[in-house]
């Protein structure tokens, strides 16, 4: 159905504001009103394109899938904004789907209308190629594994907090016992995570590569940095100071509870996750729990249930801290149990006895 004459409401659209009235009614005649229930797929990912749209009406999310296999919301637009012109302007297939979050009206333009006005008029041009730069940075952050599931208006807050730094083939990005005062994401390129214990060895205990985040662990606990990353070739990192760290991202993925409240929760709908060393947690731990060492978590997010909540646990509660915050920015439920097992007085399964097992006061 063309749309009836709506040229005035077009003012309201960014991208149409510097039209005069004759231009905008001649726009209006080409439009036409498409009306969508909640939850109707408008644009399917990876698609053809072949329409531009205005929400006149109702709101549509942009929903993009990671390659981790995340949804990763990337807005949400409602009335006077609108979306479907980046795949256009650059030919290539739709980057994300859109679904309408509620009923919509929208004002579809079909390809070849929209190709008219964009010879038509440099102005409009203009002001599409500014916002698809912006859109595009904006987009290739938030899909990236630290920031796939940031609310809409967190990611807004992140994008102009970032700085960029570029390190050589085998440079030291972090060293093992420094202070840690910053949050890294690998734009480009791969980097080892190295760990020394005591007088062994250094080990190799973890390789990341683009779209991984590093470096939490210290901001989320407060503590010196726990292994060395070094990068494997030519890499090039986002950095996010600790305070912005704290404000966006642990706020956003780290929860916590305390053990009287764990015990008090009667359904035992949940999966306990040690996340100490195996030795720690064969010496003795809490009765029915599973045993990934933080170490390990990276590289076995698939041993995790997605339907199943998650109440993680260490000695003291800090690595358990940690353990949370990466389940819960990849989708997984998970809640750290503060005080870990030191301030846990429910059923334990012990084991040898040995330096991690639990001093009992007398």
């Amino acid at each position: 159905m063309i749309a009836r004459n709506p040229y005035k409401d077009l003012k309201n659209y960014c991208y149409f504001s510097h039209l005069s009235d004759g231009a905008l009614e001649a726009i209006s005649k080409k439009l036409h009103i498409v009306e969508l229930p909640a939850g109707a797929e408008i644009i399917k990912e990876n698609t053809r394109a072949d329409a531009f749209y205005l929400v006149s009406k109702g709101q549509v999310e942009m929903l993009k899938r990671t390659k981790w296999g995340q949804l990763s919301k990337l807005s949400v637009v409602g009335y006077s904004e609108c979306f479907g012109e980046m795949a256009l302007l650059t030919g290539s297939s739709r980057c994300c789907s859109v679904v309408a979050k509620k009923n919509v009206t929208l004002l579809k333009l079909f390809k070849k209308d929209f190709e008219e006005i964009i010879r038509m008029d440099s102005t409009f041009s203009q002001i599409l190629e500014h916002r698809i730069q912006n859109y595009a940075q904006y987009n290739q952050l938030k899909t990236l594994q630290p920031f796939a599931l940031l609310p809409p208006n967190r990611m807004t807050a992140l994008v102009n907090k970032l700085t960029e730094k570029r390190y050589a083939s085998g440079e030291t990005i972090i060293k093992q016992g420094d202070e840690g005062n910053e949050y890294f994401i690998i734009k480009s390129g791969k980097v080892a995570v190295i760990k020394k214990m005591l007088e062994d060895e250094p080990e190799n205990v973890a390789i990341l590569e683009e779209g991984q985040g590093f470096g939490e662990e210290a901001l989320i606990t407060n503590s010196r940095r726990s292994a060395t990353i070094q990068a494997i070739s030519e890499t090039v990192v986002w950095i996010l100071s600790k305070s912005d760290f704290e404000h966006i991202m642990k706020s956003s993925f780290l929860d916590e509870i305390a053990s009287e409240d764990v015990l008090s929760n009667e359904k035992r709908q949940y999966v306990f996750l040690d996340v100490r060393m195996q030795m720690e947690y064969d010496e003795e731990h809490i009765l029915s729990a599973v045993n990934i060492p933080l170490d390990e978590l990276r590289s076995r997010y698939s041993e995790l249930d997605p339907a199943k909540e998650y109440y993680v646990y260490c000695l003291i509660g800090a690595r358990s801290a940690t353990a949370a915050f990466l389940m819960n920015s990849q989708g997984l439920k998970a809640r750290s149990i503060k005080g870990g097992l030191l301030d846990w007085s429910g059923p334990i399964e012990e084991g040898t006895v040995g330096i991690h097992t639990r001093i009992t006061p007398t």
